[in-house]
């Protein structure tokens, strides 16, 4: 799977180069951001990063579109996890048995993987009442889903940047979590 990814971003990445190079314009401060981001990220022996442009307007002037490129470099398990958690908000399919562990006007703020911990921000609307069963549950499909992921082993949860007093407030969320602590947990 992870091959197929890396060659769909490759193929997108290639096309967008191909067909957007002779109309482009580039952003010096782009430029030296995203040498800095690199020398940063490499520099701590990080080797899983996309190279990405974007593309905005840079014109001044109201009715003229100039379209300028800014360069950004995104961690590929960083992308992965938030596609992950997208995929649980999404829910099951549609002639699943299975249930739905998050609302499905739940967001991902913010997700960023540190020191083997996914540290995960969800929008106030994940922010549901729920049964210490439910919140188990959602607890548990959060974590083992994110634990595929070869640079997650425990993850760290905020619904709207607080880890307190969410969901059923049934588990301390206080610290990151592992597979194998969200049975200790319980209040």
């Amino acid at each position: 799977m992870k091959r197929i990814f890396s060659m769909t971003i490759c193929s997108i990445i290639a096309f967008s180069f191909l067909t957007l190079t002779a109309c482009e314009k580039k952003d010096e401060l782009s430029i030296n951001n995203k040498q800095k981001e690199k020398d940063i990220v490499l520099s701590k022996g990080k080797t899983n990063l996309l190279d990405l442009d974007v593309y905005f307007n840079s014109s001044s002037k109201p009715n003229t579109v100039e379209i300028t490129k800014e360069s950004r470099v995104i961690k590929e398990d960083e992308l992965l996890a938030e596609t992950i958690v997208n995929e649980l908000i999404k829910g099951p399919s549609v002639n699943s048995r299975l249930a739905p562990i998050l609302p499905k006007e739940s967001r991902v703020m913010s997700i960023s993987i540190k020191d083997n911990i996914a540290y995960l921000n969800l929008s106030k609307e994940a922010n549901t009442k729920m049964t210490p069963v439910e919140e188990e549950a959602c607890l548990k499909g959060i974590v083992f889903s994110l634990e595929q992921l070869p640079t997650v082993k425990k993850v760290k949860i905020f619904i709207d940047n607080k880890d307190s007093k969410i969901w059923g407030d049934n588990f301390d969320l206080s610290k990151p979590l592992g597979k194998n602590d969200i049975e200790s947990l319980k209040k």
